[in-house]
């Protein structure tokens, strides 16, 4: 009867002392959800709302400026739409290009200043203060820049171009050389942003197996490329997506430097977007744009993702 009495009063404790700890659970969670009231908020003006309305822009016909398009309900007309307009199947492919031409260059460049950075021991404080210099002009300015280095009158590089062929060579005039300006514009800004990433990466690489192939006569190159290469794959592929994030939604610079011309040579998606929007006025054409390029977005982070996940696994 006794030890009835007590496993009772065990369970009674148990049942307590787990209510006890349910309450200050709680007590805790509810102690900073206010907190998080703002953040929910700002996420919800900023993010989620401006979604939702581009989502229902694009099923309708709708216009500030064009009459006769006050909202009527269009369904999937305006996708469809899509998969027969040359400009923007034309804007996707220069931005695809754009992209890979901008990070394959930044990746590489990148590589090579985080290894001379990682040779150079203690002393990489001022070269640390000369890469972060690029990355905190805002590409407004940096577009300014090309533009006016690139100037086929008094822009110092077209000068140096014209001393070494005799002839005055207008860059932005040709689609190829604005084209090239733009990534040359955008490996410039930040190639450094993939050196420190790279070179942080490195500091955490161990010293063994470049010792240990040091000591079998392997060559700076080979250690670079059979060895630490491979162990910064998660950091480069992380690098990567950053950077291939940044160039799908590269807005700033085109528009300051090429404008997007001569022609549609350089209109990536973003220039393209805007002038649908806020030149002809067509915001559910625009809405539905821009819903594809959050979807094409999602699908490359999920990608992306995996390989991620895949890369940490086998290491």
């Amino acid at each position: 009867m006794d030890r009835v009495t007590s496993s009772s009063s065990e369970s009674s404790l148990g049942v307590l002392a787990s209510s006890a700890g349910s309450r200050r659970r709680h007590g805790r969670v509810g102690s900073w959800l206010p907190f998080l009231a703002p953040a929910v908020v700002v996420l919800l003006l900023v993010g989620i709302v401006p979604l939702v309305t581009a989502l229902q822009l694009s099923f309708t016909s709708f216009s500030y400026v064009l009459p006769g398009r006050t909202g009527q309900w269009v369904g999937t007309d305006n996708y469809a739409s899509l998969l027969s307009n040359a400009a923007f199947i034309g804007a996707i492919v220069r931005t695809i290009v754009f992209t890979v031409s901008a990070v394959v260059l930044e990746l590489g460049i990148g590589l090579l200043l985080a290894t001379a950075l990682n040779a150079t021991g203690r002393a990489h404080g001022p070269l640390l203060g000369l890469l972060i210099i690029p990355m905190i002009v805002t590409p407004v300015i940096v577009g300014l820049m090309f533009n006016f280095a690139l100037n086929p009158q008094f822009g110092p590089i077209t000068s140096i171009f014209a001393g070494i062929t005799g002839n005055s060579i207008d860059v932005l005039g040709s689609p190829i050389g604005a084209f090239a300006a733009l990534v040359l514009a955008d490996v410039w800004q930040w190639s450094s942003f993939m050196a420190l990433m790279l070179w942080a990466g490195m500091q955490a690489l161990p010293v063994s197996p470049l010792e240990a192939a040091q000591v079998d006569g392997a060559t700076a190159l080979q250690r670079l490329r059979l060895i630490v290469v491979p162990m910064l794959r998660p950091v480069i592929v992380v690098a990567v997506i950053f950077r291939s994030a940044e160039a799908v939604r590269e807005f700033d610079k085109v528009f300051v430097l090429t404008g997007g011309g001569p022609g549609s040579a350089s209109e990536v998606l973003d220039l393209f977007t805007y002038r649908v929007a806020f030149v002809n006025w067509d915001m559910s054409l625009a809405s539905a744009m821009g819903i594809v390029e959050f979807g094409a977005a999602l699908v490359a982070a999920y990608v992306f993702f995996r390989v991620v996940t895949r890369g940490g696994r086998e290491a």
